[in-house]
């Protein structure tokens, strides 16, 4: 009997860990988890998905640049795509990213994330813009 137990508990783990996926965010109910604004702009919100499958929600990408310091590794990390063209959250660590103040997200951070490059060419050509990745944002 003392056998399984450790087989138990690793099976366990397994079962949680492959559950974790991204929730849908409820604009205007909930809150930043880190600034506790309550999250309204769709184009920069963003989301955490820890090694436990707890959620955490953002209303701006530098809020979750911000709140991935305090976290261990193992996280799940989601932008949404500026420019609208994928229904589905983008993977964080992926994503292509522009900085300009003239995007006004709600914590002045001013990042918009897109799914690849040509997404975002038209903004970064007109604006003169660099593309960013998740290891040189701002």
């Amino acid at each position: 009997m003392k056998m399984y137990l450790p087989a138990l508990t690793l099976l366990i783990f397994l079962a949680s860990a492959c559950g974790r996926k991204y929730e849908p965010i409820n604009y205007g109910k909930d809150a930043c988890a880190h600034c506790k604004m309550t999250i309204m702009d769709k184009r920069f919100a963003a989301e955490i998905v820890n090694e436990k499958g707890r959620v955490f929600k953002f209303d701006d990408i530098t809020c979750l640049k911000a709140y991935t310091a305090e976290l261990t590794t193992g996280s799940l990390l989601f932008v949404n795509d500026y420019a609208g063209h994928s229904a589905e959250p983008l993977d964080a660590t992926k994503a292509v990213y522009l900085h300009h103040e003239s995007f006004k997200s709600p914590m002045a951070g001013n990042l918009p994330a897109f799914a690849d490059a040509a997404a975002a060419k038209a903004l970064q050509d007109s604006l003169g813009l660099n593309l960013l990745t998740w290891e040189s944002l701002p």
